[in-house]
């Protein structure tokens, strides 16, 4: 249990109560007898009794009758529903306290605080009297819980539409414009928030106006999962504002320049929204946003002297498929959107591999499986290890035993087997930033960042003779008719590996490539293609570590190679810039040419040299091992000089 922090609920109230005055032409906001309140997950009653203290205040200031305000309007038509006992009794007492406080002492007052389940149908949350003339406000901060308790038939089928009362049909979160949604793993709109969200939709549908104002999980903002909510809410509200408060820690998100972003409840890792949604006919539909970032002492100042009006709102402009409610460029958007996303071209695909438990099932150093699992002697157990790439450039070996891992992923891995296959890796979203990477090899489910699944496109599927490639039919029929000839799968994987390592497109897609797979466009120009794919069919062979030009790798390491490396990060990947060298002990041994970009460089979450010494910490390494981080700092600085070649190769076609 998280308490709302006190500014927040200010800003959620004070916010309601100037959208009635500007929004319905209720002067008295809170105030007018008309409104109806109620927090469907109400707690120990924070947000009602903060709207009440601020419909005293404001009835207050118009020299009206407390308690009249009281009694024929707030105590009946000021309601909190809550599941939990304890926070009903604490909701209760904190209420009489505040009528105490203002002279109800002593008198028995109804208060319209149920304790029941407000998911568990439409009698736990009617409004009484129910009339064509109340006005509906549903204020709250909904429990975030993905994994939710909360399966009662009403609300999962509520989430999934419901008719309106026009005889339209509202087609909920599974769908969108009429199409399913087609996730194959959509459990998080199974959240609380989700359906608790859906239930003020559902109320605010039948009067045909109304305010809602919740606090939520700010992933239901952009994460491709909430494309269906999204569009959801812009049928049933004219004006959206989404006030993301960000401070998420799993993507450890900073401020625009470069400083602390907290979250405003202490101790929450998921960022947190205030959503603000009015329906009212007549106003023109739109969907404005703002963001607070900081820490998290600034931002409750921020909100405990804020609204509504007092927000920079922007104007957004979500549009089809995904209804993101973020800024943007819809120009470029919609180049964007012209190309394929990679489930399109290559149709089979999972994430990776989770083993479950790394430090038993996956090293570096093959003798330990042989001593801990007695490989020598075990046949079967010996036919389970395999290569796996673990990060970039860094394969490692894993037990692929199913039965031991927590996701083995095998209708996709199984193509990945014999090592002569191709796969493509890459981030349905992004917290840092986007990557890409290639494999001949089963790759895990965070082998691109630490805070991103990613997924594995194998290019061929086995055991089809030679194998079958993994390209959608109709793509390889287009390219035919375009280039006069069907391209091989590896120059279509070529194609695309090269827009993915292109720095314009990382660029101008930045925010939309942290969204969503990579979307590809082909080139109408046959020799365009198949420059590009010849420039990506010399990255592939440069990151699988097979390009006979990195045996000419000028690094070189110095030093007693008998000699562990360093058991911390400062004593292993001390670079020094002014030498070109990266020390790994302290005792001086050492990788030197090595040049600063391409000791920064990045594939995804990981800075690459960096990531394979800490992941070697503690070891001596083998002449192999030197040889592989030779190699792989020779193949960063080629893929420097080959991602500046594609960068001229695109300004040159469209110039």
């Amino acid at each position: 249990m998280y308490a709302t922090p006190e500014p927040v609920t200010g800003y959620v109230v004070r916010s309601v109560h100037l959208l009635l005055q500007s929004r319905f032409g209720r002067a008295a906001g809170l105030a007018d007898p008309a409104v109806r309140l109620l927090d469907p997950a109400a707690g120990p009653l924070n947000f009602v009794l903060a709207a009440c203290r601020r419909t005293v205040a404001a009835h207050r200031e118009a020299d009206g009758n407390i308690q009249a305000l009281l009694s024929r309007h707030l105590l009946p038509h000021f309601h909190g529903v809550e599941l939990l006992a304890s926070e009903h009794a604490r909701g209760l007492m904190a209420m009489r306290r505040f009528l105490e406080s203002l002279g109800f002492a002593g008198r028995r007052e109804r208060i319209a605080f149920r304790l029941a389940d407000a998911l568990a149908g439409p009698e736990a949350t009617t409004f009484e009297p129910s009339e064509e003339t109340t006005l509906p406000v549903l204020v709250g901060n909904p429990p975030w819980r993905g994994h939710s308790a909360n399966q009662g038939p009403w609300i999962t089928s509520l989430v999934r539409g419901y008719p309106l009362p026009d005889g339209r049909e509202e087609e909920g979160y599974f769908r969108v414009d009429g199409q399913p949604l087609g996730e194959r793993n959509p459990k998080w709109l199974s959240d609380d928030y989700v359906k608790f969200l859906r239930l003020a939709q559902w109320k605010i549908d039948l009067s045909g106006k109304g305010i809602v104002a919740f606090v939520v999980n700010h992933n239901g903002l952009d994460a491709p999962t909430f494309r269906g909510l999204r569009r959801s809410l812009m049928r049933t509200f004219e004006e959206i504002y989404a006030l993301d408060l960000h401070g998420n820690q799993r993507k450890r998100e900073k401020a625009p320049d470069g400083g602390s972003d907290e979250n405003v409840f202490s101790s929450v890792a998921q960022g947190a929204a205030i959503l603000l949604l009015v329906k009212r006919p007549g106003l023109r539909r739109r969907v404005l946003r703002a963001d607070l970032f900081g820490p998290r002492p600034a931002k409750l100042r921020t909100l405990a002297r804020g609204s509504v009006e007092t927000t920079a709102w922007s104007e957004v402009q979500p549009c089809f498929p995904s209804y993101l409610f973020l800024a943007g460029d819809a120009r470029i958007e919609e180049e964007y959107r012209r190309g394929m996303a990679l489930p399109e071209i290559f149709p089979v695909h999972s994430a990776g591999v989770i083993t479950g438990q790394d430090s038993l099932l996956a090293g570096l150093d093959r003798r330990v499986f042989e001593e801990r699992f007695g490989l020598r002697e075990n046949d079967r157990w010996r036919r389970c290890l395999t290569a796996y790439l673990a990060r970039p450039f860094d394969v490692r070996h894993l037990l692929y035993a199913p039965e031991l891992l927590a996701r083995p992923r095998r209708a996709v891995m199984a193509h990945m087997w014999t090592g002569a296959n191709l796969g493509l890796i890459v981030a349905r979203q992004c917290k840092e930033e986007p990557g890409a990477m290639v494999t001949r090899w089963i790759a895990g489910h965070k082998a691109l960042s630490a805070y991103d699944v990613n997924s594995l496109f194998p290019l061929h599927l086995y055991p089809q003779a030679g194998g079958f490639p993994n390209v959608a039919p109709e793509l390889s029929r287009q390219l035919g008719e375009d280039y006069g000839a069907i391209p091989e799968a590896s120059e279509i994987l070529g194609y695309i590996y090269a827009v993915l390592y292109n720095p314009c497109y990382r660029k101008r897609y930045r925010e939309l490539l942290r969204r969503e797979f990579p979307r590809i466009q082909f080139s109408r120009d046959p020799n365009h293609f198949r420059r590009l794919a010849e420039l990506g069919g010399e990255l592939i062979s440069l990151h699988l570590l097979e390009d006979d030009r990195l045996q000419q790798s000028s690094v070189r390491f110095l030093g007693d190679s008998g000699q562990p490396l360093g058991a911390s990060r400062r004593k292993l990947c001390n670079y020094r810039e002014s030498e070109g060298r990266v020390y790994v002990n302290e005792h001086g041994l050492r990788f030197e040419g090595i040049e600063p970009e391409v000791w920064a460089f990045r594939v995804g979450g990981y800075q690459v040299l960096s990531n394979w010494l800490q992941a070697r910490a503690g070891h001596v390494l083998s002449s192999h091992q030197c040889r592989e981080f030779r190699w792989t700092a020779e193949a960063l600085r080629l893929t420097l000089r080959i991602q500046r070649e594609i960068a001229g190769t695109d300004r040159e076609m469209s110039g």
